[in-house]
Parts: structure tokens; sequence; C-alpha cells
């Protein structure tokens, strides 16, 4: 029971017991969600900074997502130019064994190089979806169509034109946005001057005869055509590895922002378990002492202390 002479002390040892409460009711929603506040206004102090942190994390996770995307791109297009080049390669070996041994009808020059022109044409229509790499700016059509009207093997005035009428894309290079004021301009496609080489070399050596005369002319220029090819595919490559770095580079970057932005939400959100446990602790104790407090209070009178 308060009393006039004790109800100071009684006020004040109440306010605290519903501050104790309050605080340990805190500790505990913290301890059991693991976050500071289940809410913005929980953490005034430090609200707008968070926003503009989850702001900035999932712009950066857009720009991963969107780096991922055009890198899987990249890859694959430098897979199909390096499998090309072997193509290439394949191809310089059986015209020169042909020229070299006179023997080009006996191992189907004509046959390997119309199966080698396939493979190529394979490689540079290869699609991720419903997107044709490439195609340029086209990207739902087929780059390279070798029935494509007015395209044929070249004629036999040497040496021989170029021909990109098989290619049914255009010659733009896709862009993307890989961070904040940094674009990344990337892809090929099928129209490249060493891509034209390699599909004229080998329409001219599926074309050329061999039985039963070899047709040594048109093999020659085959072969200095491809010759050709040779030396430009790399550089082609070259630029696909060249966008690939660009993107790497950006994603390394965002790879830091990330934890270094993921380290300051968690210190803004997250609760500290171990200071909290000792304050809810510590609550704990100056709880059980106010109730003490009130209990000898209650038995505080002029009686009593003259017993």
């Amino acid at each position: 029971m308060a009393r006039i002479s004790n109800i100071a002390q009684h006020n004040l040892t109440i306010s605290q017991i519903f501050e104790t409460q309050s605080r340990l009711q805190r500790a505990q929603l913290q301890l059991s969600t693991g976050k500071k506040s289940p809410n913005y206004s929980g953490i005034a102090n430090d609200s707008q900074r968070l926003v503009n942190l989850e702001s900035s994390r999932a712009r950066t996770d857009q720009f991963v997502t969107n780096n991922r995307i055009v890198t899987l791109r990249l890859q694959t297009m430098e897979l199909s130019v390096a499998n090309v080049f072997e193509a290439a390669s394949k191809l310089k070996t059986i015209l020169v064994n042909g020229l070299n041994a006179f023997n080009a009808s006996e191992f189907s020059l004509n046959l390997e190089a119309d199966n080698l022109l396939q493979e190529v044409s394979k490689q540079l229509n290869v699609k991720i979806g419903d997107r044709f790499l490439f195609s340029g700016n086209i990207i739902d059509t087929p780059p390279v169509d070798l029935n494509a009207s007015g395209y044929s093997a070249p004629n036999s005035s040497y040496p021989s034109n170029v021909d990109t009428g098989y290619f049914q894309g255009d010659s733009t290079r896709a862009k993307v946005r890989a961070a904040d004021d940094f674009d990344v301009t990337y892809g090929v496609t099928a129209d490249e001057a060493g891509f034209e080489e390699l599909i004229r070399a080998l329409q001219m050596a599926r074309t050329a005869s061999t039985s039963p005369t070899i047709d040594r002319l048109r093999l020659q220029e085959a072969l200095a055509v491809v010759n050709k090819a040779i030396a430009d595919i790399p550089n082609i490559r070259s630029r696909i590895g060249a966008s690939l770095n660009a993107l790497d580079k950006a994603e390394v970057g965002h790879r830091d922002m990330l934890i270094f932005v993921e380290g300051t939400i968690s210190d803004i959100e997250n609760v500290d378990i171990p200071a909290t446990v000792a304050r809810m602790t510590l609550d704990q104790v100056l709880l059980q002492a106010s109730f003490l407090t009130i209990a000898r209070l209650r038995d505080l009178s002029l009686t009593n202390y003259l017993r």
C-alpha cells in the first residue's frame, strides 16, 4: 500500500518496473527474430540509411543478374568460335593433303568440305532460349542461311570476292549496362570477315572438281582464303574475350559492393545476441530488485519502525 511518506518512491519504482518490462519484451522479441525491430520506426535513426542501402543492393543485384546472362551468351559464342576455328584448321589440312598428294578424290574432299560447312553453319546459328547469338539485333532469325536467295558458291574467277549473302541478321552489336555509368558493347555477328572467309573457302572446296582431274586453281584459292580465315578468327575470339574480361571486372566490383552493403545492413538490422542476452539478464535482475523494493515499501510504517 502506498502512503504519503513513500508515494514518490513507490511511483518511481512502478515507472522503472514498466520501463524494465518493456525492455525485456523488446529484448525477447529481438532474440526470437534476430532483428532489432520489425519495422523502420524501431530503427528511426538509421531508417533512411537502410532504405538507401537496400536500394543499392537491389540495383547491384540486377546488374549481377544482367551481367551473368550476357556472360553466358559470350561464353557460348566463344565456344562456337573455337569450334569454327577448328573447322577452319581441318579444312586447311584437307586442302593441303589434297593438293600435295593429288588424291583429293580418294578421301572425299568435297564431302568432307560439305560436312564442315554444315558444322560451321550450325555453330553460327547457335541460340540461347529464343535468341540467336550471331544475328546482331535480329535475334529471332538464324544468321546463316546457305540457301538464301541470290547466294551461291563462288564462281571460277580468282581471286574470289567477299560474299555475305548467306547472312540474315544485321551488324548491330548488343550493349549491356554492366554497372553505374559503365556500358559494355559485346558480341559478334556471322558476317565477320573470318567467318565469311571460311564459309567461302568451304563453298569452293565442296564444289571443286576432283575427278577425273583436280581443279587445282579452285583448291589453291580455297587454301588461300582459309588461311585468311585462320588469321582472322582468333581476332574475333579475342574481342569476345575482352567483353568477358570487362564483365568479370564489373562482377568483382559488384561482389565487393554487396559484401559491404550486406555487412552494413546486417549491422543496422540484426541484433547483437550476446549483448542483448547480457542486457536482458541485467534487466531481469533490476525487475526482481524493483519487486523487492515494492514489497519493502509496503511493509514500511511507523509501527514497524518502532518495533
